[in-house]
């Protein structure tokens, strides 16, 4: 009689928690239990979000006392009640069934046939769930399967969001539609590579607002990205992948970078003594980030009325509609391109970078090389330096309208438009071609 309540609260003990980092292969966790990382900074267990009847497998902190999910598996497929099952198989697959039912509601990879020696499944102390072979470790470049390639609603410090080349797989995170429903919301974020890589919002398929290219040590269209005390972050390029990514300069602090269900981004930092989540900076937008709301060469500028103004040596393309503030025709050259010896290019300052979706870029040749480049294709509207940090280096070329510019004093770039001769500025230039037309007519 004295041992069977023993007994009981020992299962009931076993049941609640593996007390363990690791799954292995044909173990099973259930509702009632978790998986803890080493330092017991994350968990991996099913949970309910508040206000809902639905049941889902996520990752949380650990010893955040405010219950806050960084990733969640079966975020579309959601289980009806407390009968799931999450399962690693033999070939390194997870696999989440409903138990009563015997369906499969979610899955880590495809169903593979090819067994995996004793396959791991561990959650890590950065908040990573991976999949990998017995005697491999944690620290592979490539395991099996991990939870980081595969993001949701938030960015973690380490995880790499961008393009991988070689399996073709691209990272971006996407908002929750509500915050007590973790399906795929209206909001999501990631690099676009058509051209020049890029960082863009999309809501559902338009385009929300960009981030911009890439220029060395920033974004050109995210003034509020600068070094700081607390992380650092990079942008890599290469042959093989494209990524941002933010490291913790100081391991105690505990960072996550979410994209909300209302679109807005949030860069957060908890604080242990007052118990709860600050916020430690946000992107603060106004009209101007508004993709491309002043039309092809035009700029917005938040700091006049009206926003949207022509870029020295064009003019509206419609000016009825321009007075009553539709700039969506934008503006157009006031002396036309044709492609004659004598365009040049106009140096303007304090811009964000136009879209580069349809650009073209090199990263080694000059800026001089450049604008030959561009001057020798009718097609380039403009060039600039693809890194302006240092010295500057690289090639960045845009052709026809350039779509989505504002006007950036603190932390604007440099871009060098194609105009015709007249435009230039530049009186002897004007002069030695009025005389060559005048020699050619006589």
């Amino acid at each position: 009689m004295l041992i069977f309540p023993f007994l009981v609260g020992l299962y009931a003990s076993i049941t609640c928690s593996y007390a363990a980092d690791t799954i292995s292969a044909n173990q099973t966790v259930r509702y009632n239990q978790t998986i803890v990382s080493p330092q017991e900074t994350f968990e991996l267990g099913f949970f309910s979000p508040p206000n809902s009847m639905n049941h889902y497998v996520g990752i949380w902190y650990k010893k955040i006392p405010k219950r806050t999910y960084v990733w969640v598996a079966n975020r579309n497929t959601p289980l009806t009640d407390t009968s799931g099952e999450l399962t690693l198989t033999l070939q390194g697959v997870l696999i989440l069934r409903e138990a009563t039912k015997g369906n499969v509601v979610w899955s880590s990879a495809k169903s593979s046939t090819t067994l995996v020696k004793n396959p791991i499944g561990q959650l890590l102390d950065t908040g990573n769930f991976i999949i990998h072979k017995e005697g491999e470790g944690t620290n592979q470049e490539d395991p099996i399967w991990q939870s980081f390639d595969f993001i949701t609603d938030t960015l973690l410090p380490g995880v790499k969001l961008g393009w991988n080349f070689i399996t073709g797989h691209e990272r971006r995170f996407t908002s929750w539609k509500s915050p007590d429903d973790p399906a795929f919301g209206e909001f999501s974020y990631g690099i676009d590579i058509r051209g020049y890589p890029q960082m863009i919002l999309m809501e559902g398929q338009d385009i929300k607002l960009r981030g911009g290219p890439w220029i060395g040590f920033r974004f050109s269209g995210i003034s509020t990205l600068r070094p700081n005390r607390f992380f650092n972050f990079t942008f890599v390029v290469n042959q093989r992948e494209i990524y941002y990514q933010y490291n913790l300069i100081d391991t105690s602090a505990i960072m996550r970078l979410v994209l909300q269900p209302s679109g807005r981004f949030e860069l957060l930092l908890w604080s242990d003594s007052k118990q709860e989540w600050n916020l430690y900076s946000t992107r603060q937008t106004d009209i101007c980030d508004q993709y491309a709301v002043c039309g092809a060469f035009g700029s917005c500028n938040i700091g006049k009325s009206p926003v949207c103004e022509c870029l020295k040596g064009f003019e509206p393309t419609s000016p009825d509609q321009w007075k009553n503030t539709d700039w969506s025709q934008g503006c157009r050259h006031t002396v036309p391109l044709n492609c004659s010896p004598g365009e040049g290019f106009n140096k303007y300052t304090n811009l964000k970078l136009p879209d580069t979706r349809g650009s073209w870029y090199n990263q080694t040749i000059t800026l001089v090389e450049c604008e030959k480049l561009c001057k020798s294709n009718c097609s380039c509207s403009a060039y600039t330096t693809s890194n302006i940090s240092g010295t500057g280096s690289g090639c960045l070329l845009w052709f026809g309208g350039l779509i989505d510019i504002r006007t950036n004093a603190e932390s604007g770039d440099t871009l060098y438009i194609r105009v015709s001769a007249s435009e230039l500025g530049n009186s002897k230039t004007i002069l030695l071609f009025s005389l060559l037309a005048l020699r050619l007519s006589v």
